[in-house]
């Protein structure tokens, strides 16, 4: 009986340095040279990014709509952390939209600052993924017992006190609605979701008073009055024109006739929920519709005008305000300017205020007016597609960025015309070269040092990215093509000496440009298949490896393995399986058509080398070539359940049709055991068989473990000895010892089971990895170690067909695109 595992083996740490995989070429949309990397982990279109530098290593930050912000080593493409940005409503249970991603290095640390449309920012650890915090809004700075305090508005509407001198906070009150004065105190009223408005001190932080159910208000006598529900005791009716207690029971108001339809009227009123008393008198009504709740009588609301501020004004010095984890204030000396510089890695250092420094220092409101404009001042670049909640409107802010070119500031505005216009800050009359290219609203701008040049990095709703010379105002070579939607954002730094720009998409993904090779089109844009490609194989035409493709535009085309460029004469061919073989000296391509006939052509002339002939399978499934005797041969699987092996030079059968399977055949490899050819197939009957080529025999039992179809097959060796990889729909992957039949250790997991798209390849150092295709997602797998053999490849349409190459290289076909593969050094 054969030895396995039916169940799936966890992750095993590999003992190699985590490794990214990287696209050697690739025609269409995604070949473009100057496209470095791709990171893919958001579920939602990236909105946002910013870049920072974490213990000397670049990173890049990233925010999408799927509500998380990531935080990506920019050099390996690790992701190092995924923060929930900011916590759901506790009503709609949604977390509230990003409106701005900054970075900023404050006292030496970095941090990320991520801004939100119910008006919080929150601060980030880029370092460790933890909360560092938030920034508030400063309310007023008040005296209280005798201390300067400032008081500040935190997430979830918290009003905080803190003791101006120390930073350290003296209350918080979740929740507040409003401020009031009552008896020559400040009150706090705070009313929290599904729970009684509260009316606190606010020096003491004790709660005063008492929130009392009511009914009403019902009209007695020409005034309104409002009856409270007591547990144990008859309802309390109070005077809601004065305020005051008018009876401890309404029967004394009220002959017994008139009480019954009293009682009904308050009822039907339904329009008051409670009153808060303190000393006997009413302070706060609130009703059951929505809306804050009502200061009323001897409780004054105290106004605020204009506030609460995201800045406040020091001794002329423009401040925001910064509450970390333990809660302490902290005042950031904010940049005088736009202008200020930003680092090499495009981050604004800054400093906060020592607090002994504003000890009774007077504060008053500043600008600008909200954390969005604190964001894009420590940033020095605005995101005019992001949309910022201002009092009762949405504004939309024009992209904009600002640097200084030579000695000179100058801002970049974005026009709604998709122009670009660099203006002189201290001359605002005299504009530079406009830049021009785009057709439609620039989103997104940023700018960074090349060598002696300056460049300019646009992204706008025309779908492009565009690089510019400032100097010139001319456009540097073909716009950055690789995002299939979208591109929101854009970001500059430096990676290990050279020029990075990243962009994020609305394809859900990020992505890294060199912009040292922005110039010319660096043989972009290929010409290649104009409709999906179906299948991928490899051969060697006149001693050059090449990729050979089928695509649905019913033509076979071959590249060079190496540069991608075209290394023969597009072949006319309808195609639904393909495989390569050497047949009289020349390079052919076997391609099974729809119509169940098997053609072969030559690559290089297209020559056929002899007619078409029926595989009567009714539909070919999976083909593939090995060589029997110095012959070479081919074959084929599908739907009649059989196995057909072919004779290349003649197009005649060789053995009759192999036949176990008791379902169709969808997968077919071969391999050479014990000195002769083999065959490796799988069925939907959920097993894995092996065929004697030269006998047309099934070798040993069905090889058993897939509980569901089994979808894909491959071949390879490992420690010198022939074994078999299978893929089943139930998403796992399994290793089987050809010469035993026996299972290779547990099964692995497999993210995607349906498709077929497997091929299996061994590395240099010595891995033998396997590709996986998962929709848009080429991931890789170290079929050794039982883990992930490095960092996953995103691509902008899904893989529909994988081969091995030599140097442990995959050849991919995604959407109507083709491109090689290799794992980067």
């Amino acid at each position: 009986m054969m030895e396995r595992s039916d169940h799936v083996s966890r992750e095993v740490p590999s003992s190699h340095e985590p490794a990214f995989w990287r696209a050697d070429w690739t025609c269409g949309s995604a070949s473009d040279p100057r496209l470095l990397r791709s990171f893919n982990g958001h579920d939602a279109p990236v909105v946002a990014v910013a870049t920072a530098v974490v213990d000397g290593r670049p990173v890049v930050v990233s925010a999408s709509r799927d509500a998380t912000v990531c935080v990506w080593d920019l050099a390996t493409g690790e992701r190092l952390h995924t923060l929930a940005a900011a916590p759901p409503d506790p009503m709609s249970l949604l977390s509230p939209e990003l409106v701005a991603l900054a970075t900023v290095v404050v006292d030496g640390q970095p941090l990320i600052l991520t801004c939100h449309i119910d008006g919080t920012a929150r601060l980030w650890d880029p370092e460790t993924g933890r909360s560092a915090g938030e920034l508030v809004l400063g309310l007023a700075r008040l005296v209280l017992d005798g201390r300067h305090v400032v008081l500040a508005i935190e997430a979830d509407r918290t009003l905080g006190v803190w003791d101006q001198a120390t930073g350290s906070r003296l209350g918080v009150f979740p929740w507040m609605v409003d401020i009031g004065a009552l008896d020559g105190r400040k009150v706090v009223v705070t009313c929290p979701p599904d729970h009684p408005v509260q009316v606190w001190d606010l020096a003491t932080g004790r709660e005063v008073g008492e929130c009392l159910p009511a009914e009403g208000p019902l009209e007695l006598e020409g005034r309104d009055i409002a009856v409270t529900k007591e547990k144990g005791q008859a309802g309390r009716v109070w005077d809601l024109d004065c305020h005051v207690l008018l009876a401890a029971d309404l029967r004394e108001l009220l002959a017994d006739a008139e009480y019954a339809n009293a009682v009904s009227a308050l009822e039907a009123a339904d329009t008051l929920s409670t009153l808060t008393v303190v000393d006997g008198r009413v302070v706060v009504l609130d009703t059951h519709y929505e809306g804050a709740p009502e200061l009323v009588g001897d409780l004054a609301p105290v106004f605020f005008p204009d506030g609460p501020f995201a800045t406040l004004t020091l001794e002329e010095r423009s401040v925001a305000l910064a509450v970390g984890v333990d809660h302490t204030l902290c005042f950031w000396d904010l940049p005088t300017s736009p202008m200020d510089p930003t680092g090499p890695d495009g981050t604004r250092s800054i400093r906060s205020i020592p607090l002994e420094a504003t000890a009774g220092k007077e504060l008053i409101n500043g600008v600008p007016g909200d954390l969005v404009d604190v964001a894009s001042l420590v940033s020095a670049r605005t995101n005019g597609q992001l949309a910022a909640e201002s009092s009762w409107e949405i504004r939309v802010r024009a992209a904009s960025r600002s640097l200084v070119l030579g000695d000179t500031p100058v801002s970049l505005i974005a026009g709604p015309d998709g122009t670009v216009t660099p203006w002189h800050t201290l001359a605002p009359s005299h504009a530079c070269s406009v830049l021009t290219g785009h057709t439609d609203r620039v989103w997104a701008i940023d700018s960074i040092p090349v060598g002696t040049r300056t460049l300019a990095v646009t992204t706008s709703r025309d779908r492009t990215v565009r690089v510019w010379d400032l100097a010139t105002g001319e456009q540097e070579g073909e716009p950055l093509t690789g995002h299939t939607g979208q591109v929101w954002d854009v970001a500059t730094t430096v990676v290990d000496g050279r020029s990075v720009a990243v962009t994020a998409g609305e394809d859900h993904m990020v992505r890294t440009w060199d912009l040292t090779a922005a110039r010319g089109d660096g043989g972009r844009l290929r010409a290649g298949h104009t409709e999906p490609v179906l299948a991928v194989a490899t051969a060697v035409l006149d001693d050059v490896p090449v990729v050979v493709t089928a695509g649905a535009d019913h033509t076979v085309r071959t590249w060079d393995l190496t540069t991608g460029s075209h290394a023969s004469d597009s072949l006319s061919a309808e195609v639904s399986a393909m495989t390569t073989a050497v047949v009289g000296g020349h390079s052919v391509v076997v391609t099974a058509a729809p119509d169940d006939t098997l053609h072969i052509m030559e690559l290089a002339t297209g020559r056929t080398v002899h007619r078409p002939f029926p595989s009567g399978h009714g539909r070919v499934l999976a083909i593939a070539s090995a060589t029997l005797d110095g012959m070479p041969v081919a074959l084929t699987a599908g739907s009649d359940r059989a196995v057909g092996v072919w004779d290349l030079t003649t197009g005649r059968p060789l053995v009759a049709p192999l036949t176990g399977h008791s379902s169709r055949i969808t997968a077919a490899a071969t391999a050479v055991l014990d000195g002769r050819p083999v065959a490796v197939t799988g069925s939907w009957d959920k097993t894995v068989r092996l065929w004697d080529l030269a006998t047309g025999r099934q070798l040993g039992e069905p090889l058993t473990g897939h509980t569901d179809w089994v979808t894909a097959v491959a071949t390879a060796t490992l420690g010198g000895a022939p074994i078999a990889i299978s893929k089943g729909r139930d998403r796992t992957i399994r290793l089987w010892n050809l010469s035993t039949g026996q299972q290779i250790r547990d099964a692995q997991p497999a993210e995607s089971g349906s498709g077929n798209t497997l091929a299996v390849s061994a590395t240099a150092d010595g891995r033998l990895v396997a590709a996986l295709g998962d929709d848009r997602t080429v991931r890789f797998r170290d079929l050794i170690a039982g883990c992930p053999a490095g960092t996953d490849y995103l691509l902008p349409f899904p893989v529909h067909s994988l081969a091995a190459a030599p140097g442990g290289r995959f050849a991919v076909g995604f959407g109507r695109e083709v491109g090689v593969l290799s794992r980067a050094s």
